[in-house]
């Protein structure tokens, strides 16, 4: 950073040390990740011995938090000065001696050594990404046309009470297995399931994952705006949702109704939300997932029809603090996209109430 621009693993020490690990996961988060932007790998120890001042220090849960922590460098990503920043409001200062010019020259030279790393990692981490994506694409493709069908049941929509529009009935027990080392993503059915897991090491290790369907599960395909499918997401008949590791999520949604002339389109977060909106309205209504992809479905759709009213249906639900950040972030999305906050009541709500 620009105050810091030679930051050293001892520097970084001594600013752990003014900052306590018995903090939220989320700010533990963030300090991973401005750590690894900064150092990358070399950073690992000095975060590692920090984190175990925590009493709620797991090794296999510091391990997780350092690899889920990507160099992905993209705009909003953490760096190091949000370390600075926490260490500086807790009265650090960074020790300052005279180098000479030699010592002067290797830290200009470590600096940018490390500088090339970062760039070579974030490289690595998006070719790896992209590869991910593309893999998680073609096994859904697969998955949708061979193992499932328009018609069936789902104990999901039937409590719901949310017609099937355009998802897919799973028809026969499969696995959509994912292997990170390997950079592959891959469908087992039949007698293969078994073999799979007899084959599994135990404990499972960490670049291996995989998601078990079978019938009573529904698939909802989830597309680009050109109408591209790039992912699914699974929801099971206890109302369980799930999407598979590496997918892509951000920019892609699923349509419930469509139609060549739109005035109005509606934007939901959740496939039984999405289709409560359609049945009371006919509005054209795009299922985004969350409210954070909600916000990329709307810049898109508001590009590609830039004369239709955007109605944002969002989530009012009220928090036992008095807090309701569902109706909040639905108001700003509405507000920033020139759009309108509904907030409609599911349809078992609608019967409680009664």
């Amino acid at each position: 950073m620009a105050d810091y621009p030679d930051l050293t693993l001892d520097d970084l020490k001594s600013m752990l040390d003014r900052i306590s690990p018995a903090c939220d996961r989320k700010t533990w988060a963030m300090i991973t990740m401005g750590i690894k932007h900064e150092f990358g790998e070399d950073g690992f120890d000095v975060w590692d011995d920090w984190s175990r001042g925590d009493s709620r220090y797991k090794r296999d849960d510091a391990l997780g938090m350092w690899k889920s922590c990507k160099l992905s460098g993209t705009e909003g990503t953490v760096t190091i000065a949000y370390v600075v920043k926490l260490a500086v409001e807790n009265n650090w200062t960074r020790e300052r001696r005279e180098m000479t010019a030699a010592e002067k020259r290797k830290k200009r030279e470590e600096q940018e050594a490390r500088r090339k790393k970062r760039e070579a990692a974030v490289l690595a981490d998006q070719e790896h990404a992209a590869n991910m994506q593309q893999q998680i694409q073609t096994a859904t493709v697969r998955l949708l046309s061979e193992f499932t069908k328009a018609r069936g049941k789902s104990a999901y929509l039937e409590r719901k009470q949310a017609p099937a529009f355009g998802v897919r009935f799973v028809t026969q027990p499969v696995l959509m297995v994912t292997d990170d080392k390997r950079g592959v993503c891959e469908i087992w059915t039949g007698e293969s399931i078994g073999q799979f897991f007899g084959s599994m090491p135990n404990p499972r290790p960490d670049h291996l994952s995989f998601r078990k369907y079978g019938p009573g599960d529904l698939l909802i395909p989830l597309a680009d705006l050109d109408g591209v499918v790039w992912s699914h997401q699974s929801i099971n008949g206890n109302g369980t949702k799930l999407f598979p590791k590496f997918a892509r999520k951000q920019g892609c949604c699923h349509w419930v109704g469509r139609s060549d002339d739109m005035p109005v389109i509606a934007l939901a977060e959740g496939y039984a939300t999405a289709c409560s909106v359609y049945q009371a309205t006919q509005w054209p209504t795009i299922m985004c997932v969350d409210l954070g992809n909600m916000a990329h479905i709307a810049r898109g759709i508001r590009e590609r029809y830039p004369h239709a009213q955007l109605v944002i249906a969002g989530d009012d639900d009220p928090k036992a603090n008095g807090d309701n950040p569902g109706r909040v972030q639905a108001e700003a999305l509405a507000l920033e996209f020139d759009a309108v906050a509904v907030f409609p009541v599911p349809p078992e709500q609608s019967r409680e109430a009664a």
